[in-house]
């Protein structure tokens, strides 16, 4: 299978002093809910108790981004606005990047040492979850426990993604993986075979 993924890979640069520090990254794109977006804050405090993460998020409707954001506040975590970012570098205090841009969303894939796509992290969430651009961009995927998508049960029954039913067996996930990056690439590359058999 050809990839058709491309990214630009200069947008990851600005997170240079979170990877010096070995910290991780990891990626909640297109959240359909306020359900899928209280967990992934959840999964971040959960995360941070243990290991300094940043979680780049962003909403799949641009109708939500504006709303979205000002709910986050109540979470007082220190956070950057995509388009309110300044320098050429995330501030390494920063624990939240909010993309509010549809055009790079795609792009952030590169960026991320694991993915946990929208769509699946809540029941009523509205967003049919995107597997195949992680896959192609060879990244680790965890899923959460809304996996009606026919994709989804697919993956996960190839045992190509991992799972997690809330935020603490979630967070053993991304832990799991985080911490091991060979199994993390060996997960991301069965990922990619078994897309690619699909064909």
């Amino acid at each position: 299978m050809s990839s058709e993924y491309t990214a630009d890979l200069s947008l990851c640069e600005r997170f240079q002093e979170f990877r010096d520090r070995n910290q991780w990254i990891f990626y909640v794109p297109r959240t359909g809910n306020e359900g899928e977006e209280a967990l992934a804050y959840g999964l971040l405090f959960e995360i941070l108790r243990k290991k300094t993460a940043l979680m780049m998020i962003s909403p799949a409707d641009p109708q939500r981004y504006v709303p979205v954001y000002q709910d986050a506040l109540k979470y007082r975590l220190p956070t950057i606005r995509h388009s309110r970012l300044f320098t050429s570098k995330v501030p390494k205090n920063n624990r939240v990047y909010f993309i509010e841009d549809p055009e790079p969303v795609r792009d952030f894939y590169a960026c991320a040492d694991l993915v946990l796509p929208g769509g699946t992290l809540d029941s009523s969430s509205p967003v049919k979850p995107d597997l195949r651009t992680p896959i192609l961009a060879g990244k680790p995927i965890v899923v959460g426990p809304h996996r009606q998508d026919a994709l989804v049960q697919e993956a996960v029954r190839a045992g190509v993604v991992r799972t997690g039913e809330d935020v603490e067996s979630l967070a053993e996930a991304v832990r799991e993986l985080l911490s091991d990056p060979e199994k993390a690439a060996q997960l991301a590359s069965s990922a990619r075979e078994w897309l690619a058999s699909r064909a």
